[in-house]
């Protein structure tokens, strides 16, 4: 089911070192504000509170723990956080410490390797990760895997269309840099200073560096579709619940509409042709939908033809939307 090249061990160990190796030294994102997103995107994913409060939850690539630490503050019974970069790791520990949230644990462990035991968790997630595995299918196995029958399961990855022009710049920086991923940084903050200066007010001027050793340094990451993703939900058994952002036209005007907006909206600094676009749908959809702060919508599956029209606009957004994030719920 999977379209990514098949690549012996040896490659999937050389990749994660490299991967892991560079997060540990440059934890990424360390100041991510999750409030400001998690609401918008959760509705449009068709994920209700009940779905994950009171409720054991596992996050795959928890990173710096910003997701972990909010479900954890938000309801969730029992969290698990797991990454296998030390770096990433320490920062997330010393949060939960700080924070003194007692429902949450990071581990240590290999996503491709995971002993987490079947049929686990009522919700399953794994957030702009699995693309830097070395095998993305097989760690969104056993994110399905580790899910209860009934249990939601969320994917992020990169997305093939809104990464286009990001790839080349990326692509210019392995030609210049090679191996060196501080070379890689150090070019990409140089050459493109636009798209530096984008992300690094889209989180609020927090981490400049670490931002392009994210974008530009990276030393694998695979690239996927909308139908791509919906294969694997179908192949292992995962009934498609909503994607973020919307892989259907008409399901925009409903997201713009939602009172969440208001919070997510933050996010779009440093992209004023998106922030224009935003304000204007907004304005749009309020007039069109009088939505009510409890109200939960079913996301019909859209169709090839949809996702594809969606996609091929996603490349005009470019890099504020290099992740797509898709949801399903695991059959009985």
């Amino acid at each position: 089911m999977a379209t990514q090249t098949v690549r012996t061990q040896a490659e999937i160990d050389e990749i994660r070192e490299r991967v892991t190796g560079m997060y540990s030294k440059h934890p990424w994102p360390s100041t991510r504000e999750a409030d400001e997103e998690m609401g918008w995107r959760l509705r449009m994913l068709g994920i209700r509170k009940s779905d994950y409060e009171g409720k054991k939850v596992v996050e795959l690539g928890c990173g710096t723990g910003e997701y972990s630490l909010w479900y954890a503050t938000h309801g969730a019974a029992d969290m698990t956080g797991v990454d296998l970069s030390k770096g990433s790791l320490a920062l997330a520990e010393q949060k939960r410490t700080s924070g003194d949230v007692q429902n949450v644990r990071f581990l240590e462990k290999d996503i491709l390797k995971l002993d987490l035991p079947d049929n686990t968790y009522d919700y399953a997630y794994s957030v702009g990760v699995l693309h830097h595995t070395g095998d993305t299918y097989k760690g969104f196995q056993h994110l399905c895997r580790i899910a209860k029958p009934g249990g939601v399961v969320v994917v992020s990855l990169y997305n093939s269309y809104s990464c286009f022009t990001l790839r080349v710049k990326q692509a210019i920086c392995r030609l210049l840099g090679g191996k060196d991923l501080d070379k890689r940084a150090r070019i990409g903050r140089k050459l493109f200073p636009f798209t530096m200066y984008s992300m690094n007010k889209r989180y609020h001027e927090t981490n400049y560096e670490l931002i392009s050793y994210d974008i530009f340094a990276f030393p694998h990451a695979t690239f996927h579709t909308g139908a791509e993703v919906l294969k694997w939900f179908d192949a292992n058994n995962i009934e498609y619940t909503g994607s973020f952002a919307p892989l259907r036209f008409r399901d925009y005007f409903y997201a713009y509409s939602l009172p969440e907006y208001q919070s997510f909206k933050r996010t779009f600094s440093g992209f004023p042709l998106i922030r224009l676009f935003s304000w204007t749908m907004n304005k749009i959809s309020t007039l069109l939908f009088r939505t009510r702060p409890d109200e939960h919508k079913t996301f019909p599956r859209p169709s090839w033809l949809s996702m594809f029209l969606v996609q091929m606009v996603w490349v005009c957004v470019g890099i504020r939307l290099n992740c797509f994030t898709i949801a399903g719920r695991k059959r009985a």
